[in-house]
Parts: C-alpha cells; structure tokens; sequence
C-alpha cells in the first residue's frame, strides 16, 4: 500500500511582505556606507563569494540567520530613528547578515537581493530554508530512488536538519524528507560553511 503525498503551498509574497515608501532624503540615508559595512561583500545566490572576519561581531559575513519575529521591521538605516523600509510578515525567513555595526544592528539580504537594517535581537541562528520557485519533492533518503514522502511549493519555509553531501534533509510541520540543496535557499544550503548569529 502506498502512502499518500502531502503537498504544501505557500501563501503569494505579496502577503508576506510589507514596503514602506521613503522620502528621498530617506533613501540617500540608506545609500551611505557605514565602517562596519565598509568592504563587506553580498551574497550572490547561496553562496557568499568572500568571506569577511573582521567584523565587531567577530562573526564571519556574509553569513545566514532567521527572522526571529511573525512581523519583523526592517529600516533603511542601523538605527529606530530611522524609517521602516520593509515589514517581514514570516517567522524563520532565510536572510543573509551582510554587515554589521558595533552597537548590534545588522544589514540583511533577502532571497531577492533586497538588503535594510536590522536588530541583532531579531534575528536567530536556526538554520532555515526557503523552498525555489520550482517546489520540492522531500524523498525517504537521500538517493534518486527514495519513496516521496512529500511535495513542497515555493516559498514554503523548512528547517534544515542535516547536510550530506547535495542533499538536505528538511523538516515542516510533520513532513520531513530529504531534497537537494539547489531546491532550498538557506543556511544548510550554503556551499560555504558559515557561523550564524
């Protein structure tokens, strides 16, 4: 007998998502290059092309972390007086760190280049995963020839259990299973293996 395949569809972005328009003033501000930032180089991908250890954090950058918060505000510059530019609306969405400053604010990346600023408290070092556009199928092993134990679409949200190799074994809500690494974008995606806040 065999055993029925779940399937798990995330909600559009557009619900997930919140865009504050800034003035222009608001958007030079974002534009200047803190110290801590200086030399510190996005990710492309999944992953970082250099990484950075000379940051206040002693962390390397760029490296993953995960929105702590349901709702998370994201600003145009390292501090709360600046303006909110995005409001995250999805706990444990991948980010990447790509700078940082010494009174804990980071800048983060999101999967669609998209950086702001935000604080170190609301970010976590779970190791997270965003589903590709393309979905995923969670097999029983990491072989071609496992049994499917489940369908993910895009955009779904997994926590990423262990690496072997290209295969990622994932868990989301009672589905577990294991999908190549370029199906997830994410800290146990990543080529390079990076530290996580």
């Amino acid at each position: 007998m065999s055993r029925p395949i779940l399937l798990l569809l995330a909600v559009s972005a557009a619900s997930f998502l919140s865009l504050s328009l800034s003035a222009p003033a608001a958007q030079a501000a974002a534009d200047e290059t803190t110290a801590a930032e200086a030399g510190a180089v996005a990710a492309a991908g999944t992953t970082p092309a250099k990484v950075r250890h000379d940051t206040p954090s002693r962390l390397p950058v760029p490296r993953f972390a995960a929105l702590k918060a349901p709702k998370t505000f994201c600003r145009i510059g390292p501090s709360f007086e600046h303006p909110v530019r995005v409001t995250f609306l999805r706990k444990g969405l991948p980010v990447i760190i790509v700078a940082e400053t010494r009174d804990h604010w980071r800048k983060i990346q999101d999967r669609d280049g998209d950086t702001c600023w935000t604080h170190k408290s609301k970010l976590s070092g779970v190791d997270t995963g965003l589903i590709a556009a393309g979905g995923a199928t969670l097999l029983a092993r990491p072989t071609e020839a496992a049994p499917v134990t489940a369908e993910l679409g895009p955009g779904v949200i997994v926590a990423i259990e262990k690496s072997r190799g290209p295969w990622r074994r994932v868990v989301v809500g009672r589905m577990r299973g294991w999908t190549k690494a370029e199906h997830v974008w994410g800290a146990g995606a990543a080529e390079a293996a990076v530290r996580r806040d």
